[in-house]
This record gives C-alpha cells, structure tokens and sequence, in this order.
C-alpha cells in the first residue's frame, strides 16, 4: 500500500512541510503536480486527506484545512517540483529534496522518499489526523 503524508518538519533549522512518501505516493503526487502545471489543477484524496493542487500566478502556498491541503503554486514552481520529483522516485535508496521560497506557512516543503515511513520525526499536523470513532455511544445522557 503506498504512503503519503504531510507532516511537520523541523530538522533543517526552521519550520518546513514535510511530503512524506514511499516512491507510490510520490508518484501519486507527482501525477498530481503534472495535472495541475498543465491543466490549472488537479484534486486526489488519500487516507481521508484531500489535496487540492492550484497553478496560480505569484503564489507558492500551501494551506492546511480540515481533512484537506490547498496547494497554490505558480507554473514556474510547479515545474521545479516535478523536476525535483523525478529524480527522487529514480533513486535506488531513499533521498529527500528541498522546493525553497515558499510564501506561507512556511518556506521550505521537503520532499521525501522512503526515509521517515515508520513515524512522524515531528508530529502530525492535527488537522490532518483520521478521525476516529468511539464504540462507546457518546451523549445518551444518566441512566
């Protein structure tokens, strides 16, 4: 089954997104990002998160919702990305990439393939966790 995950990332010395991903997923953003440089956009749902990609003139942004990820990006960036991406599912051994000069929430999104499958080195962005069900009914109120 293939991985792909946005996390927190905060091993380079300032605050970064994380793309987390097994060569799978990484292809699967990758098609993603091929859509969206030439079509305007392109929209996937993996593990109950859904991103949403958005070729967007002066923009390099990337905005986390609810369950969702907006990415906003100007044609020259996403071409930068793909040609970041491609030698990443090439490698025979894992390997990461750096997309630099992003606007907000933060400036570097770190690409990364087959190094952090396990865990989350940083955390999990609350907003992107599955949600989960109680067996238990909630609210039924004294008995």
């Amino acid at each position: 089954m293939a991985v792909l995950r946005v996390q927190p990332f905060e091993d380079i010395g300032t605050p970064a997104i994380l793309v987390n991903a097994d060569r799978d997923g990484m292809r699967l953003f990758q098609s993603a990002v091929r859509s969206a440089h030439e079509g305007g956009e392109a929209t996937f749902e993996f593990n109950a998160v859904r991103h949403h990609l958005v070729r967007q003139d002066d923009a390099a942004d990337i905005e986390l919702g609810p369950h969702t990820v907006v990415w906003r990006f100007d044609d020259a960036k996403l071409i930068e990305m793909l040609d970041l991406i491609t030698p990443l599912i090439d490698l025979p051994g894992p390997g990461h990439q750096y997309v630099d000069y992003i606007k907000s929430p933060v400036e570097t999104l770190v690409l990364s393939v087959d190094e952090y499958l396990d865990h989350a080195p940083f955390g999990e962005f609350p907003q992107l966790l599955p949600v989960t069900t109680s067996e238990e009914p909630q609210g039924t109120g004294p008995i």
